[in-house]
């Protein structure tokens, strides 16, 4: 190839990058749109994880609240907990509660075994919503038994679920995330009291 015309090759690539003529016009309609999309999605995916955060935070107050109860509870005070969950979360969403009391009845955990075979029975088990399940003996074990740590005869531990409900600031069309739900368990053990009674059905076996 003659110089002259390796010259002019190598030359083109180098006038493009030193010309600086265009038109402001095409180049904000080109980038406008992606740095908007970028603002929302990256506002929403902040969002998002403040409000799990706020979710699994909010979950953790409520039972350690639980877990330093020494009388006994009733229906409105789970409604109390949902009350001061939603608080919490900082959140007008819909949501709920609901907290178990459960024991080991059989093959318990004990110095020289962790009871891997145990089973797990309910003392009770209360909702902050009217018609919402609650769980028996019958359904306890496969939704629990590897979340409950090991734990001896007649020790109770308190699980408290969450759910919150999470729309997002702007439409999921835009960011890629739509209305969904945060569901948290915390498993706590009582701190003052051998157990957390519940009005109308006691404290367990």
């Amino acid at each position: 190839m003659p110089f002259s015309l390796r010259q002019a090759v190598f030359a083109a690539p180098r006038r493009f990058a030193r010309d600086e003529s265009a038109s402001l016009s095409v180049e904000a309609a080109i980038i406008a749109p992606l740095l908007l999309w970028t603002f929302l999605a990256t506002y929403t995916y902040f969002d998002v994880f403040r409000y799990k955060s706020l979710a699994l935070k909010g979950n953790y107050a409520i039972s350690d609240l639980l877990s330093r109860e020494t009388s006994t509870i009733n229906d409105d005070d789970i409604t109390g907990i949902k009350n001061v969950y939603r608080y919490l979360t900082q959140s007008n969403m819909q949501s709920w509660v609901r907290v178990t009391v459960v024991h080991c009845a059989e093959n318990c955990a004990t110095l020289n075994d962790p009871g891997t075979d145990r089973t797990l029975e309910v003392d009770w088990s209360a909702s902050s919503e009217a018609g919402q399940d609650v769980w028996t003996n019958d359904t306890i074990m496969d939704q629990f038994n590897d979340i409950v740590p090991s734990i001896a005869s007649g020790e109770r531990v308190i699980i408290v679920e969450t759910r919150m409900q999470y729309e997002p600031p702007f439409a999921a069309e835009l960011t890629g995330i739509d209305t969904t739900e945060f569901y948290d368990v915390v498993v706590t053990r009582p701190r003052f009291a051998p157990q957390l009674c519940f009005e109308g059905v006691g404290c367990g076996a």
